[in-house]
């Protein structure tokens, strides 16, 4: 079987929720006897380099890589493409969320990809991408297209929505409205959907009369033995432009904060993720929320096991959102108990207390940091549950079932509950 997959971002290296979940479906994919090899088309904002080719080429046997394509992911630091997005907007009522990849580049390159080769499936990464559905019909149209979905798109946009006023409001809901007739009619017009969440499974069928399956994550690990006494440390991994982890950490550093660092003065925070402005040294400009003492704001990092490695406990102060956190999955392959909010546990089976501590309220929230920090049985337990979690519902076992129902080279997995009680694991 020979796949053509297409992503509006090059993959490698693999940091942030974003990458990693579209790394999980390459691995899985790649370990399946029936694709024979994975053709990769993806877009680029920054530099894709030597080292970053080979360590993709390295992590999915399978692969062949295609030139990547530029165009720009953060489409206002390029005001040449703003036009052509307002134009498809108001003229053919494309939303932002998939205009904004709208490029002559990116349709000339995969056109000459569709007409020199065939593909028995077409594998879109997300909605931004099948943008480019109609020409992946005209061009193949034998093969089978899968959509799988990070997020459910409209959903997002419902969300943002409500925390506008005024004019803004009223424009962010008719975005939303465009959203979500553009995400219903695309989820309708591929073969198969898969998504993250069973949550998600429950939109998709509301939605548009589909079907979606849930993919889990794909998340191999090594047990490793605890770290020595971390001290009162805790880390914050993740997108530090994403509107909801800045809604999080904003509430987090003005309300929990505060509240550790009188019970633990020595303790310390570091904040870790790409996103931010740097100044005229290099040194990542901080919002003023997360300037207060014993908070270090590092922005990206090249070896987050490092990170890990040092801290009590991973904070996930995330408030708004869809789909899965990644971070969390991370965190618990790492070995780093976590607390995290409601939105942050959203579509995750975990179950508070038990593999991690999921509070609302900030003074509650603090209270299970202080216990993570200062109590190493508590720790410990977090820790075993984590990865307990990790192989009941995201081994490779069960991921390459849902994928291969996905091709259509076997009939729908039964529901991930059900193949969670067989014992399946990586």
């Amino acid at each position: 079987m020979r796949v053509l997959f297409l992503t509006t971002e090059f993959v490698w290296p693999a940091i942030g929720g974003g990458r990693l979940g579209s790394m999980s479906q390459l691995q899985a994919l790649s370990s399946l006897p029936e694709v024979e090899h994975i053709r990769f088309f993806s877009i680029y904002e920054t530099g894709v380099t030597a080292e970053d080719r080979d360590g993709l080429m390295r992590a999915v046997p399978k692969l062949e890589l295609i030139e990547p394509v530029f165009h720009p992911v953060h489409l206002f630091r390029h005001p040449r493409y703003v036009p052509r997005v307002a134009w498809l907007r108001v003229i053919r009522g494309i939303p932002y969320v998939v205009g904004k990849w709208d490029s002559p580049t990116v349709r000339e390159a995969l056109e000459r990809e569709l007409l020199e080769r065939d593909f028995e499936v077409v594998w879109l990464d997300g909605l931004g991408i099948a943008h480019y559905l109609p020409l992946v019909r005209t061009l193949q149209p034998n093969a089978r297209v899968v959509l799988r979905q990070f997020n459910i798109e409209s959903d997002r946009f419902a969300q943002f929505a409500r925390h506008q006023r005024g004019l803004k409001r009223l424009v962010a809901e008719k975005e939303w409205r465009a959203a979500r007739r553009y995400e219903r009619d695309t989820l309708r017009a591929v073969d198969a959907v898969g998504v993250v969440s069973d949550d998600d499974v429950a939109t998709c069928r509301q939605l548009a009369g589909v079907e979606a399956l849930n993919v889990p994550h794909l998340v191999p690990f090594t047990r490793r033995a605890a770290p020595a006494t971390p001290g009162p440390r805790f880390c914050w991994v993740g997108n530090l432009t994403w509107e909801s982890n800045v809604r999080g950490l904003d509430w987090f550093c003005d309300d929990v904060w505060p509240r550790i660092r009188e019970r633990l003065p020595e303790a310390a925070l570091e904040i870790v993720g790409s996103g931010l402005q740097t100044d005229s040294d290099g040194s990542v400009i901080a919002p003023s929320p997360w300037r207060r003492p014993g908070i270090a704001t590092l922005g990206f990092v090249d070896d987050v096991a490092a990170l890990y490695e040092r801290s009590a406990a991973m904070v996930a102060p995330i408030l708004g959102g869809t789909g899965i956190r990644i971070k969390l999955l991370e965190a618990f392959r790492h070995g780093v108990p976590v607390v995290t909010t409601p939105d942050g546990a959203a579509g995750l089976p975990v179950e508070t207390g038990r593999e991690a501590f999921v509070e609302a309220e900030a003074g509650a929230f603090a209270e299970r940091a202080i216990e993570l920090a200062t109590s190493a049985a508590a720790r410990h337990r977090l820790r075993e549950a984590g990865y307990a979690f990790l192989e009941r519902h995201n081994g490779l076992t069960e991921v390459q079932a849902v994928v291969s129902a996905l091709l259509g080279s076997t009939s729908a997995p039964r529901h991930v509950s059900e193949l969670r009680t067989t014992g399946a694991t990586s």
